[in-house]
C-alpha cells in the first residue's frame, strides 16, 4: 500500500493546527468539499468550534494551510531534484512526473480535489495562494526543460503544462474509476515514456 504522504502517522500526537489539517484532510479524501464546515471539523478532531476557532478563524484558513501541506509535500522534493547536478533533465522531469504521481495516488487526489475547489472559491487570498503554488511548479518543470536546449518538438512551457497533464488525469480516475493496477504502471514505466515521448527530438 503507498504511504499516504498527506497525513501524519499519528494525528493525535501533532500539534493541535496540525492535527486539525491532518483530521480536515481527513474528511475531504472521505467526502470531497462538498458541504465541508467547520462543525464537521471540529467533530473530526474532537474539539467544540468555538475552540476550532482559536485555531482558525475560517474554513478558508483551514484551506489555506492544506495548500501549505500540498506544497511542502509535492513542490519541495521537485525544487531538490531541480537542483540535482548528477541527473539529465530528462532524468529530472521522469522523477518530477513519478513523484507528483506518487502524491496523487498516495493522497487520494488531493491535489486536484484542493485545485478545484479553490478555483471557485470567493476567497481571493485562498485563489492567489493556489496560483503561487501552480505558478511555482510549472515554472520549476520549465526551467528543467529549459535545460534540454533548443531543437525539441515543445517549448519548456508547453513541456511543463504537458506534464502537468497526466497527474491530473489520474487523479480524475482515480475518483472516479479506481484501478489500482493501472495507477502503478502510470506511476512507474508509463511516465517515464511519456517524458521520453514529449522530449523526442
Amino acid at each position: 500500500m503507498t504511504k499516504d504522504i498527506f497525513q501524519h502517522p499519528d494525528p493525535e500526537s501533532l500539534p493541535r493546527r496540525d492535527e486539525i489539517v491532518a483530521r480536515t484532510f481527513e474528511l475531504v479524501r472521505e467526502r470531497g468539499f462538498a458541504g465541508l464546515r467547520m462543525r464537521q471539523i471540529a467533530e473530526k478532531v474532537g474539539v467544540t468550534e468555538g475552540a476550532l476557532y482559536r485555531h482558525f478563524p475560517s474554513k478558508e484558513a483551514i484551506l489555506l494551510a492544506l495548500v501549505d501541506r500540498m506544497e511542502a509535500r509535492l513542490l519541495a522534493p521537485v525544487r531538490q531534484l531541480a537542483a540535482r547536478t548528477d541527473l539529465s533533465a530528462e532524468e529530472k522531469l521522469q522523477q518530477v512526473l513519478q513523484h507528483h504521481l506518487r502524491t496523487v495516488v498516495a493522497s487520494q487526489s488531493l491535489p486536484i480535489l484542493l485545485i478545484s475547489e479553490v478555483s471557485f472559491s470567493e476567497h481571493e487570498a485562498l485563489r492567489a495562494r493556489m496560483r503561487q503554488l501552480i505558478t511555482a511548479y510549472l515554472g520549476t518543470l520549465e526551467g528543467i526543460a529549459g535545460q534540454l536546449g533548443p531543437g525539441g518538438e515543445f517549448d519548456p512551457r508547453e513541456i511543463a503544462v504537458l506534464l502537468l497533464g497526466l497527474p491530473a488525469a489520474v487523479a480524475i480516475t482515480q475518483r472516479l474509476l479506481p484501478d489500482a493496477e493501472l495507477a502503478g504502471r502510470l506511476t512507474g514505466p508509463v511516465a517515464s515514456k511519456l517524458v521520453h515521448l514529449i522530449l523526442s527530438r
